[in-house]
């Protein structure tokens, strides 16, 4: 008997406005089948509420591709349009930062959102 695994393109978002800062967590897979989701419910929101300052928290993503790098570039820009800061957390996932290359040319890469956070408020001041 012949057995297969299925492979999803889940990806999950949580966001959470903290201090006048948009904490965006992406859990799972962002790649090309999946970044419609990110543009939409992401970058309409920052778009929506003009947010200025945002965090992405890639700590829990298993897999990044190209398309999901400009992806998280095309929220970067509309936050850096609306004259904010933005940051990346990695947390401990080791293994995505050769995944991020493109990325960690665009923004500043921080171990945690406690780090963004301080970071955000030192630049503010």
């Amino acid at each position: 008997m012949l057995k297969c695994k299925r492979v999803t393109n889940m990806l999950d978002i949580e966001i959470e406005p903290f201090r006048g800062i948009l904490f965006i967590r992406l859990s799972g897979i962002l790649n090309r089948s999946n970044i419609n989701k990110l543009n939409s419910e992401v970058n309409n929101l920052i778009r929506e509420i003009e947010a200025k300052n945002i965090v992405f928290n890639i700590n829990d993503l298993k897999s990044i591709d190209i398309y999901g790098q400009n992806a998280i570039i095309n929220s970067l820009r509309i936050c850096r349009h609306n004259h904010g800061r933005s940051l990346i957390c990695i947390g401990n996932n080791r293994k995505i930062i050769p995944l991020i290359e493109k990325l960690m040319t665009k923004t500043r890469i921080v171990k945690d959102e406690l780090t963004a956070l301080n970071f955000i408020k030192e630049e503010v001041i």
